[in-house]
Parts: structure tokens; C-alpha cells; sequence
């Protein structure tokens, strides 16, 4: 459904007493609510409803839909009066107000500190409605780094009921319910591909560090060729080249290199993972670069028109200097081993707005009893033969 379609009314009659909605307006967050939202159905017990909102709606829905849940609201954007963000920011709080007022839920979940989530908080908060902060441990000690997330990560820990941390951010400044969950979107599916799930497997191990790099113009060309130098001189890394160009000429000397993976396309599942995975992520498609720092990962766009904010981590780099400055970006990023996923992030999740809701007694899930050891009885021990015959007299 859209701002087009009929007045929203009231939530469906259902059997649950309370309703969640889930609202993204980006890929990485599609990347961490989705998860979340199977979760919710598993359990059964709190309904779940996903919102694909902010300045570009479709992608989102498109996000949700690669990552297998359908996005049941979409919102599409109203009018904006430029890209700065008080604009956008004005639109989304009156298109997000009225989507609150319209199914009046019990609570709302957002994701880290994009515009959507700040908009989404306050808009909620002003409608007395609970706000649930995932991963609001993440933070930084500037302000502006990254900007505008973390100020907006800030504001919205100032209306949160709820805020669900990862097990490394425990210590950030967050409110009194704070819950260690882990990163939800460890929870998605793995990639389709085996070479791919494979080399993040390994990047999660500690190494190697993966550079990502998707090219589609031929202006990026010089990009392309200066790649197996890179491989050459940073032997702790491996490449993952997609795009276009990856059926080029200039790609082969890459198809023979152990290091190196090639691939024409790559479905979003996949490539979501693997710029969380990267430690920098080249590319000539602005929207990708974009994203990528609500992923973790610092990005390079090729000759794009990026004008860089203060904390920006986006570069605009010309096509010659994009090696100089990937190399600059890898001597700053050392290789780090990252905590191995139980797969139970996101009924973590669940688990944690079940409590706040009164429906069970405890914040954490219930820890499985330990599987009884196997106790072997010793055989006994062989009698004498004189033991066994009965005494005499």
C-alpha cells in the first residue's frame, strides 16, 4: 500500500494484543529490521508490520523484498522542497505522522540514526507511542562523525523506551533497558553464492580484508586496471569486482589471481553482506556509496558528484587517485576478528519488546538446559574363581 491508496483506519482484527511496526528507509536498515520481522512470525506472540518509507520508498520495499519479507506498507514520499536535510526531514515527519495516526500501533521499531528513524522517533514520541532503538549502542565520540547519523542516534536515544545493543557497544551511553542482542542482520539468509559465503566466512575469521568494488561506467576503466597492483602490494587482502565492467577485458589478469572473485552480478542478499564485510567499498553507483557507511564500511565513489558534509565518511574521488586513496583508507584499517553469530539475534530481538510488552518475565532468552552427560557405569571387575566356589565346613 502507498499515500495513494485509501485511508489506512485501523490495523487489521487479528489475534495479538500488540502491533510493532518496523520502519526502514534504507537498505542496511531493511538489512537489520528484516530479520527481525520473521522473528516476530516465528514466535507468534506480537505482530510485526514492515514499512518501506523515506526519500527513495521503492528501493526499500525492493530491499525488503530481496531479503525475503514483504514489505507490507510502503510510503511513498510527498513533496520536497530540496535534498538538504530539513526538507527531507519535513517531509518525512508529516508523511510518518499520519501513517502513526492512521494504524495507531503499540510500538515502533527503528534502526541506527538515518533521517527516517529520527523522523519516525519524534514523530512516535509526540503521539506517546514507545520506541524501540535497535543497535543504539553504536556510537562515536564526534557528533559529526558520521553526519547527520550521529547526532540523529543521539536524539532518538533521548525518546527510546527500549534500546537493543550489540554485545561490543554494552558500555555506550544508552538508557536503563538496554539489551544486548547482537547484530540482526548476521541473521539473514547466507549467500547464495558458496565463493562468496565462504570469503566472508573467512573475513569474519580475521582475514583476509575484503575490497569491494563494483563498477558499470566505462569512465571507471582506470579504476579497473589498477587493481592487480593492489592485489600485489597488499598481500593481506583479497577483491570482489561486480558490475558491468567485470566482463571486460581489463578484468582478466583478475580471473587468474587466487585473490580475487569476479562476478557479473550480484543479488542484493549478497551484496549487502558483503559490504558489511568490507573494510572499503569502491564504487561508481552514488546510491550504493550511500549506504554503505550505515553498513560499517567507509566508501569510495568514482568521479561522482558527492559533496562531502563534515564526518562524511564518502569520498569523491577522481578515477587516477582511487587507488592512492583505497590504500590510504586499508593502512588505516587494521584486520579484526569479528564475534561468530549464533544465528539468535533476532529472536533476541523478539524476546526483548516481548518483555517490555509484559508478555514474559524476563529481557533475555531462556538459556537451554545443558544435555545431560552420559555417565558409563564401570563394569565390574571379575570375581576369582576361588570367590565364587562356596566355603567349606
Amino acid at each position: 500500500m502507498t499515500e495513494f491508496d485509501p485511508q489506512l483506519g485501523s490495523l487489521p482484527v487479528q489475534d495479538h494484543d500488540h502491533d510493532v511496526l518496523l520502519i526502514a528507509g534504507s537498505r542496511p536498515e531493511v538489512a537489520r529490521l528484516a530479520p527481525v520481522a520473521t522473528a516476530f512470525v516465528d514466535a507468534d506472540r506480537i505482530r510485526a508490520l514492515t514499512v518501506a518509507a523515506g526519500p527513495d520508498a521503492m528501493a526499500v520495499h525492493e530491499a525488503y523484498e530481496a531479503l525475503g519479507v514483504p514489505a507490507e506498507i510502503t510510503r511513498m514520499p510527498g513533496p520536497m522542497a530540496g535534498p538538504h536535510p530539513a526538507a527531507v526531514g519535513a517531509m518525512l515527519m508529516n508523511s510518518l505522522d499520519e501513517l502513526l495516526v492512521d494504524l495507531d500501533p503499540s510500538a515502533i521499531m527503528v534502526y541506527g540514526g538515518g533521517m527516517t528513524a529520527a523522523m519516525a522517533a519524534q514523530v512516535a514520541f509526540w503521539r506517546q507511542i514507545p520506541v524501540v532503538h535497535l543497535q543504539s549502542g553504536t556510537a562515536t565520540d564526534d557528533l559529526l562523525c558520521p553526519f547527520p547519523q550521529e547526532a540523529n542516534r543521539r536524539i532518538i536515544g533521548q525518546l527510546a523506551s527500549l534500546f537493543l545493543i550489540t554485545r561490543g557497544t554494552a558500555g555506550a551511553t544508552v538508557g536503563p533497558n538496554a539489551i544486548a542482542v547482537g547484530d540482526t542482520m548476521s541473521a539473514n539468509p547466507q549467500a547464495a553464492d558458496l565463493r562468496i559465503a565462504r570469503l566472508v566466512r573467512r573475513v569474519h575469521g580475521g582475514l583476509p580484508r575484503l575490497v569491494l568494488v563494483g563498477l558499470d561506467r566505462p569512465d571507471s576503466l582506470g579504476v579497473l586496471a589498477g587493481l592487480p597492483d593492489l592485489l600485489e602490494n597488499e598481500p593481506d587482502i583479497e577483491v570482489v569486482l561486480y558490475g558491468a565492467l567485470a566482463a571486460h577485458g581489463a578484468a582478466y589478469p583478475l580471473l587468474s589471481n587466487p585473490r580475487a572473485t569476479v562476478v557479473r552480478n550480484l543479488p542484493l542478499a549478497d551484496l549487502v553482506r558483503l559490504i558489511a564485510a568490507s573494510c572499503v567499498l569502491v564504487s561508481d553507483d552514488a546510491d550504493l556509496v550511500t549506504d554503505a557507511p550505515g553498513l560499517g564500511t567507509p566508501a569510495v565513489l568514482v568521479d561522482g558528484p558527492h559533496v562531502q558534509e563534515p564526518g562524511d565518511s564518502i569520498r569523491s574521488i577522481l578515477s587516477p587517485a582511487v587507488m592512492t586513496t583505497v590504500r590510504q583508507v586499508l593502512a588505516a584499517t587494521p584486520s579484526t576478528f569479528s564475534e561468530l553469530s549464533d544465528g539468535l539475534e533476532a529472536a533476541r530481538v523478539e524476546q526483548a519488546v516481548a518483555w517490555m510488552f509484559g508478555l514474559t518475565s524476563s529481557p533475555l532468552l531462556p538459556v537451554p538446559d545443558p544435555e545431560p552427560e552420559l555417565v558409563v557405569e564401570p563394569e565390574p571387575a571379575p570375581r576369582e574363581e576361588n570367590d565364587s566356589a562356596p566355603s567349606e565346613g
